[in-house]
C-alpha cells in the first residue's frame, strides 16, 4: 500500500475530529481547562505477558500510548510515540500531517468519548486474552460471514492463528508494513507486503480485517475506499481506531478489550 500525502490520507480522521469537537462543545467542554495526558506504556503495562513473542509491541517496533481524560483511558499504537498534555481545545487545534500527531488524537479522543459514555472497550486487552480474543474473533466472523476468502491487513498473531483455523490457510490472506514480517509464513500463510501488495489482498478477498493503528499511520483512508470500490466487507479491529470509527460509522470488533 502506498502512503499517500497527508492531504490525501487524514480525511477520516478530519471528518471525525469535526464531529468530535462538536460532541465536546455540546457536552460544554470546549473552553474547560481540562488537560488530557497521554504516556508512553512499558509493555507490560500495556498488555502484560502475552503467549505470542512477534507482536509488534514486544518487538519494538510499535508504542502503545495512554490518553487519560476525567479517569477514563484510551489506547493508541505508534511508532511515533509522545507524551502530550494540554486543554481539548489544544488538541482539537493539533495539525495531523505526522503519526505524532494522529496518534495523540486517536488517544485522546477514545478517552473523552469513553467518559462520556459514547464507546467502549478502549483499553487493550492482556495477557491470554490476546491470544482468546483472535480466536473469538474468528469464530464469530466464520459464524457471520460463512467460509469465504478473508485478508487481514496488519500481522496480529493470534487473529492470524484464529482466521486460519476457522477459514483455512488456502483462504487467508495477510499484508503487513514490517519488513521483518514480509515473506514470513505464519500458519501456513505468507505474509505480503503492504506496501505493494495490499490491492492485491482486496480483490481476492470478500472480507477485510484491518489493524487500527491504520487510523494513526495514515493508511486507513485508502483501505476504506478500496473495499467500498469493490464491494468487499471491512471491519477495523483493535483499540486504536475505536473513537474514528465510531465518529465515521466504520465498523468495529474488539471483543476483549477494557
Amino acid at each position: 500500500m502506498t502512503r499517500h500525502s497527508p492531504e490525501e490520507t487524514k480525511s477520516l480522521l478530519v471528518r471525525g475530529r469535526r464531529s468530535f469537537a462538536g460532541l465536546v462543545k455540546d457536552a460544554g467542554l470546549a473552553e474547560a481547562a481540562i488537560t488530557v495526558t497521554a504516556r508512553t506504556l512499558s509493555t507490560e503495562e500495556a498488555i502484560g505477558r502475552p503467549v505470542y513473542d512477534d507482536l509488534p509491541l514486544l518487538r519494538g517496533r510499535e508504542v502503545m500510548i495512554e490518553a487519560e481524560f476525567r479517569g477514563a483511558k484510551g489506547h493508541a499504537f505508534t511508532s511515533a510515540p509522545s507524551s502530550w498534555s494540554g486543554t481539548l481545545n489544544d488538541l482539537l487545534a493539533l495539525p495531523l500531517d505526522r503519526a505524532r500527531e494522529r496518534a495523540l488524537l486517536n488517544a485522546a479522543m477514545s478517552a473523552v468519548l469513553r467518559s462520556l459514555g459514547a464507546i467502549d472497550r478502549t483499553v487493550h486487552c492482556r495477557s491470554e486474552d490476546i491470544a482468546r480474543c483472535g480466536a473469538e474473533m474468528a469464530a464469530r466472523l466464520r459464524q457471520e460471514f460463512g467460509l469465504i476468502p478473508v485478508g487481514l491487513v496488519g500481522y496480529q498473531p493470534g487473529l492470524a492463528a484464529g482466521l486460519v483455523d476457522q477459514f483455512g490457510a488456502d483462504d487467508v490472506r495477510i499484508t503487513d508494513l514490517l519488513q521483518e514480517n514480509v515473506r514470513r509464513t505464519v500458519h501456513g500463510v505468507e505474509i505480503w507486503d503492504g506496501a505493494v501488495r495490499t490491492k492485491e489482498l482486496v480483490r481476492r478477498s470478500q472480507l477485510i480485517l484491518a489493524t487500527g493503528s491504520t487510523a494513526a499511520n495514515g493508511t486507513l483512508d485508502q483501505l476504506a475506499e478500496l473495499t467500498a470500490s469493490v464491494g468487499v466487507s471491512f471491519i477495523v479491529y483493535g483499540v486504536t481506531a475505536a473513537a474514528v470509527c465510531h465518529l465515521c460509522g466504520l465498523r468495529r470488533l474488539c471483543l476483549l478489550a477494557r
